[in-house]
């Protein structure tokens, strides 16, 4: 395994040093233990997105298809309700990905559900504090990070939170399988969970379809606002993107952004003299940690990027980690700096482009809220000195697993 090489287990630990590697010494490099082209500058990967009739989406999510090479999952995927299986919305490309990302939009309409899940975002949000708060420690991810995007996924699909562990627990899988680095008897088991929630969500679709419904999967599957109504199996492949999209980044945003708060000095101080920095607070921290480190496309042409050429056919890794670092277009982007004016160069970590996250301005309210509700009601949050951060194993996600912090109540 090469020096740079991104599965190195100094680069899984954490990879800015290989990124900055790269940057500076071939960035963009062939990766044979992976087969994969990684883009490691701003421009490069800003050019890939900016250009999707030169480079398809079709397998956006990962580095490999996890399930092609395993036939155990494909004996049980050949069971689906949802045949033919169909590439949607981020896996899909031209008129396809136009069609399915407009009923997304019309159906998530983020201005409608932030108006409409505004006070439920602050209400859960402090009733997560209130669950801790006298404790003065707590679990910042299973406690806070975990259950506030994964309620809110509960009721996009309305559905009781009840079943959040068991959304969680599909969402899991998926994301397991999608990192294309994981034993088959993982890729089986996603597989299996994959027709579960296959049957939960086309039993919900069944009773809405025709009807006039208001919440989500009834605008979705009926088509409102000139959207065109969506088959089931198309359905499937959107709902389970915002399964795993709803909350897996989420999760990762929030513990980094507590993270931050408990670990650079004075900042808590800062924020709370000035609250209306938090928005910026957000912004600078999913420029320096990008929940997702990278996204994939597939060259559908020869192409000449970094004085490298890469063959039509290729596989690319994006590697928004490190873009958004970049020294070109970052002052010392390796420091995290409250005062970085992140609308000078846009960050990559939502994408760019077409295939842009429908799911960003919820998220970034998500943190804004989260944030504030923290500064407010807990003082002196740190790190637990007795139980140390755990990140997060899958390849490509800057979270935690477990973000022990404590704290003081603020009166």
């Amino acid at each position: 395994m090469t020096e740079t090489s991104l599965l190195s287990k100094a680069a899984r630990a954490c990879p800015y040093h290989t990124y900055r590697q790269l940057r500076a010494t071939a960035p963009v490099r062939f990766m044979a233990d992976q087969d994969i082209w990684v883009l490691s500058r701003y421009e490069d990967c800003d050019y890939v997105l900016s250009n999707p009739e030169r480079f398809s989406s079709r397998e956006s999510l990962s580095s490999k298809n996890a399930y092609r090479n395993c036939s155990a999952a494909l004996d049980v995927l050949s069971n689906s309700r949802a045949q033919p299986r169909q590439r949607t919305l981020i896996l899909a490309d031209g008129e396809s990905h136009k069609r399915h990302r407009k009923a997304i939009q019309n159906a998530l309409s983020p201005a409608r559900m932030l108006r409409d899940f505004g006070p439920t975002i602050e209400g859960r949000v402090n009733s997560f504090i209130d669950a801790f708060v006298e404790d003065g420690r707590c679990d910042a991810v299973s406690q806070f990070a975990i259950p506030l995007p994964m309620s809110l996924v509960a009721r996009i699909f309305d559905t009781p939170e009840e079943m959040i562990p068991t959304l969680k627990g599909w969402s899991d899988n998926f994301f397991a399988a999608l990192s294309g680095l994981m034993p088959d008897e993982v890729v089986v088991r996603a597989a299996r969970d994959t027709l579960e929630f296959e049957h939960f969500i086309l039993d919900r679709v069944a009773v809405r379809r025709g009807k006039d419904g208001t919440d989500f999967l009834s605008r979705l599957t009926n088509g409102v606002d000139g959207a065109e109504p969506l088959n089931d199996a198309e359905i499937v492949n959107i709902c389970s993107q915002i399964l795993v999209g709803g909350n897996e980044s989420t999760i990762s945003m929030l513990g980094n952004l507590i993270h931050q708060l408990a670990t650079t000095e004075g900042l808590q101080e800062e924020l709370r003299a000035d609250p209306d920095r938090i928005p910026a607070f957000v912004e600078e921290c999913l420029r320096h940690e990008p929940p997702l480190q990278a996204m994939y496309r597939i060259s559908l042409h020869e192409e000449t990027l970094g004085g490298q050429v890469i063959p039509a056919g290729a596989k690319l890794m994006l590697n928004f980690g490190s873009a958004n670092r970049d020294e070109k277009f970052y002052a010392d982007g390796e420091s995290f700096d409250l005062d970085r004016d992140n609308t000078e160069t846009l960050h990559l970590t939502f994408g760019r482009g077409r295939h842009a996250c429908v799911g960003q301005t919820i998220a970034r309210r998500e943190g804004v809220v989260a944030v504030s509700a923290l500064l407010d009601r807990l003082d002196n949050i740190r790190l637990d000195p007795a139980l140390p951060p755990v990140r997060a194993k899958i390849f490509g996600v800057r979270g935690f697993e477990g973000l022990p912090i404590t704290f003081d109540p603020r009166g």
